[in-house]
């Protein structure tokens, strides 16, 4: 793994980690009470639409259905360990996930537009957006290289789907922005994990 790899994958899990000890500091209540209001300000029947939608979208049942297509695909190619990559990267942040909220117990906003189970810090959503579309971004490159002329395109779509998904969670008051911003740490520093780990074994010819 190169030396910036590390660098920034060190550095998501600090910043988690200091989010997580100061997260009920009266900074973070009043960042994610702005970003509440700010939500309330601009709220429309279609924009509650649209947001109950991305938190369908966001599901995981939604990602795994994703990665057994691109399962498919990649046993076309005759690339298998490339699509069971995506899938046990994905299961694999859903574990974390798990774990993570299990740590923290932080309770979700009172003030939800529906009734959502489990607990806020991280968000699931956030995390299993920011782990699947950049994982899915590299993989589909990894299958198909001449994708790689678009890859600064593909990376803003995934980066644009990561950030509808994620404010959608807090249009809905399901999660705090502090969850949010916790879940990207989470998700980026996991996606890196897994696909330098990844490359790794690629390069030794192991997958």
């Amino acid at each position: 793994m190169k030396k910036n790899n590390w660098i920034l994958i060190i550095t998501s899990i600090f910043l988690f980690i200091i989010l997580g000890l100061i997260y009920d500091s009266k900074m973070i209540h009043n960042l994610d009470q702005s970003a509440f209001k700010f939500f309330e300000f601009i709220r429309t029947d279609a924009l509650d639409s649209f947001c109950y939608f991305l938190r369908d979208f966001g599901s995981s049942k939604m990602y795994l259905t994703f990665a057994v297509i691109i399962l498919i695909y990649s046993i076309i190619l005759k690339r298998i360990w490339t699509g069971i990559s995506l899938i046990i990267t994905l299961l694999t942040a859903r574990v974390v996930v798990t774990f993570l909220k299990d740590i923290y117990e932080r309770p979700r906003p009172t003030s939800m537009y529906y009734v959502e189970s489990g607990f806020s810090f991280p968000s699931g959503h956030a995390v299993m957006a920011t782990t699947f579309f950049l994982s899915l971004g590299f993989i589909l490159i990894v299958l198909q290289p001449s994708l790689m002329k678009h890859k600064r395109v593909i990376q803003f779509i995934a980066l644009l789907i990561i950030f509808l998904i994620s404010m959608s969670r807090i249009y809905l008051h399901v999660h705090h922005f502090s969850d949010i911003i916790a879940g990207w740490l989470v998700g980026y520093a996991w996606y890196s994990i897994c696909k330098n780990i990844f490359i790794f074994l690629h390069e030794r010819r192991q997958v």
